[in-house]
C-alpha cells in the first residue's frame, strides 16, 4: 500500500465548498477529464478590509488586497457580528489537499463526504472554521507510469485520468487495483482589529 497524505488543520464557518467536478464519461475512450494532482496541497491567506456592514441583513462588504470589493452574506450561525465595524480587517485562510492511497485488489467503488465547522465563542470577535472532506474509491483501468497517469473508473461510473506529481507512486500499481482519493478543503476567517 502506498500513501501520500497531507495533514490539515480544520479551518472557517460561513463559506460553502464545492467538490471537484469530474466529467461524466461512460467509456474510457471518450476523452476523460484529466485531474492533475501534481500540487498535492495548496494554501492561501488574504487580508481584506471591511468597507461597509449591514447588521440587519447580515451583509458585510469587503475590499480584497487587489482592490476588488464584494459583499458577503454572513450565515446566522456566525456569532458576534455586531462587533464588526467598517475599517476592521478580516483574515481568510483557505487550504486544499489531496491524499492518494493505492490499494491492491478490486473492491467496491464508493464516495463519502464529511463536513465539520466551528465558530467563535460568545463575546469574542467573529470568526470560525469549516472543513469538507470528500473520499472517492475508484477502480484502476489503465496505468501509464512513463506519463505518471492512471485511468480510474469512479464511484458514479465516470472515467477520469489522474496525473501524479511523482510517477514513482505508480510502482507496483496494476489494472484491477483501486485508488482512494481524499480531497480536504478548509477555510478559516477571523476579524483582526487595527492597533
Amino acid at each position: 500500500m502506498k500513501t501520500t497524505h497531507c495533514a490539515l488543520l480544520v479551518l472557517a464557518s460561513a463559506m460553502a465548498f464545492t467538490a471537484p467536478s469530474m466529467a461524466q464519461q461512460n467509456t474510457p475512450s471518450a476523452n476523460p477529464h484529466v485531474l492533475d494532482v501534481r500540487d498535492m496541497m495548496k494554501g492561501i491567506t488574504v487580508s481584506a478590509l471591511v468597507t461597509a456592514i449591514d447588521q440587519k441583513n447580515r451583509i458585510v462588504t469587503i475590499k480584497g488586497p487587489e482592490g476588488n470589493e464584494f459583499a458577503v452574506m454572513v450565515d446566522p450561525k456566525v456569532r458576534n457580528l455586531a462587533q464588526v465595524k467598517a475599517g476592521d480587517m478580516v483574515d481568510i485562510t483557505y487550504i486544499q489537499s489531496v491524499a492518494l492511497d493505492f490499494q491492491k485488489g478490486d473492491g467496491i467503488r464508493m464516495a463519502t463526504q464529511t463536513v465539520a465547522a466551528d465558530r467563535a465563542a460568545v463575546g469574542q470577535l467573529p470568526g470560525g472554521a469549516a472543513m469538507k472532506q470528500t473520499t472517492m474509491v475508484s477502480n484502476i483501468w489503465a496505468v501509464d507510469q512513463a506519463k505518471g497517469t492512471v485511468m480510474v473508473r469512479g464511484p458514479f461510473g465516470h472515467f477520469t485520468e489522474v496525473k501524479l506529481k511523482d510517477p514513482a507512486m505508480l510502482n507496483g500499481v496494476k489494472v484491477g487495483d483501486q485508488m482512494k482519493m481524499t480531497i480536504t478543503q478548509a477555510i478559516a476567517t477571523s476579524v483582526v482589529r487595527k492597533s
